[in-house]
């Protein structure tokens, strides 16, 4: 019986003295394990960090992203095409966290360190966590930039004229990249690390966009355009256009009940214009609308400033809408510009002054533009009776004060001819008659006397077939009318 008791008490010894020896080789162990270091036996995305201090580690797993970045070409592949994408720059890792995490286990409470430690030593410890892309916007561009949103095979609604009739072609809606299906197809091969294997670009039915008719007929539709001249263009012959319209209801239903790939025809309107290009190339000025001449006299340094002034009147062509000014046209009379001093009126007295008797080329304007129907804006008279035009026949210009305006309200162009020659000043108007419109020209004394004189000129044109007239009036107002002034 004692020695049963003497062996069990051995046994005891023995277990208890082992269990001490354990806990203290525990002990020890937990002791030596290097809160600085990563435990043995410890990779992050297959890259070995064991016995490696936190900045260590954190560069290895940036080396590690940096060899993955240069292969991170992943190959999209739509209708036998291939589409490369390298989306390496936009990969990302938190190198410094990854390792933080790798070295806690070093890092735990004493008496756990050396338990991690000995998982570590037989099981090991493995982590992925590879880099992955989290700006998505990045990516899209990414994508886009590849071409992959450019794949389609929507067909959109087109239209063409085609024998006086708009003839559309009804589009199909076929199919599309679908980046949302595509953008996690790429998300998962990063997680996964496979940059090698060819993505099948995933595709969505696409959308047959509805036709903007009202886009449509503001590029059809168009007013008729008479041929003119072009100013921009040495005054060459711009040429006509006929109009063009559609009735956009109509064509807005067939559209909407129209198939996909099918054809419907809308019938254009076409307009012809007023005057097209061979109507102004076989009447452009052929018709002298009205012509006048006054006899030019007095200083030679005023016949001068008559000639410098009709010479710039002269070939002045007037497009339908477009105003002649007297004083625009010739500019300021300066010794600068060319004009001499010349006889003037300042008020009622004669003056001289640089430009001084271009009155008479205004004046043997303004004549036949009466004649020839022109609309005159403005006009002027001269304080005294003019030597070379009757009373309410006149026209006074002056510089910043007082101006000769025509406009041509005429359907074709009209072209001014002013010459001198022989002592005779002569202006012509040439343009294109359209109807037969007579014009009566009539001057009426509204008052008289030794100090002044009240004129009216009156002008009445009839149009074709009509007893009714357009009457203009222009009134005059001179004063001693026994003086004629040059």
């Amino acid at each position: 019986m004692d020695e049963r008791k003497e062996k069990k008490k051995h046994i005891i010894f023995l277990i208890t003295a082992g269990a001490l020896l354990l806990a203290a080789a525990y002990l020890i162990l937990c002791a030596s394990v290097k809160t600085d270091r990563i435990l043995p036996n410890t990779t992050v995305n297959k890259v070995s960090l064991g016995g490696m201090t936190l900045p260590d580690a954190a560069a290895a797993l940036e080396a590690d992203t940096d060899a993955r970045r240069k292969n991170a070409v992943l190959t999209v592949t739509a209708d036998g095409t291939s589409y490369p994408l390298d989306i390496g720059s936009l990969l990302e890792l938190d190198y410094k966290a990854l390792a933080a995490q790798s070295l806690s286990d070093s890092q735990k409470g004493f008496l756990l360190r050396g338990f991690c430690w000995l998982r570590n030593a037989i099981l090991g410890s493995q982590t992925m966590a590879l880099p992955s892309i989290k700006d998505l916007d990045a990516l899209h561009k990414r994508i886009a930039d590849a071409g992959l949103l450019e794949i389609s095979s929507t067909v959109p609604t087109s239209y063409q004229e085609e024998d006086g009739q708009l003839v559309f072609t009804i589009g199909t809606a076929g199919t599309v990249t679908d980046e949302a299906a595509l953008t996690r197809q790429i998300l998962d091969a990063l997680e996964a690390g496979d940059y090698g294997s060819k993505i099948t670009c995933p595709t969505a039915a696409g959308i047959l966009e509805p036709t903007d008719i009202e886009q449509i007929y503001q590029e059809i539709h168009s007013e008729p355009v008479n041929a003119s001249l072009d100013p921009n263009n040495g005054y060459q012959i711009a040429e006509s256009a006929r109009g063009v319209d559609f009735d956009r209801e109509a064509a807005q239903k067939a559209l909407n009940e129209a198939s996909e790939g099918s054809t419907v025809s809308i019938a254009l309107a076409y307009t012809e214009p007023e005057i097209t290009t061979q109507d102004l190339k076989d009447n452009l000025f052929k018709d002298r609308l009205a012509t006048h001449t006054t006899g030019a006299g007095g200083s030679a340094n005023r016949i001068i400033n008559i000639q410098l002034a009709a010479a710039k009147c002269n070939g002045v062509i007037l497009l339908p809408g477009e105003e002649f000014s007297f004083n625009q046209t010739v500019g300021e009379q300066t010794a600068e510009t060319g004009f001499q001093k010349a006889n003037a009126t300042q008020g009622e007295k004669v003056i001289q002054a640089y430009g001084g008797g271009i009155c008479q080329v205004s004046t043997t304007l303004f004549i036949p533009a009466l004649y020839a129907g022109l609309d005159i804006p403005e006009r002027w008279c001269h304080t005294y009776v003019s030597s070379y035009a009757d009373p309410g026949m006149d026209a006074a210009v002056a510089w910043g004060d007082l101006d000769f305006r025509i406009v041509n309200d005429k359907k074709y162009p009209v072209k001014l001819e002013v010459s001198y020659e022989n002592g005779s000043l002569t202006a012509t108007i040439w343009g294109t008659k359209t109807e037969d419109t007579p014009i009566e020209i009539e001057t009426k004394v509204l008052d008289s006397s030794d100090r002044s004189l009240e004129v009216q000129t009156i002008r009445k044109m009839y149009s074709s077939g009509s007893e009714n007239a357009v009457i203009t009036r222009f009134n005059s107002s001179y004063i001693n009318p026994s003086v004629r002034q040059d």
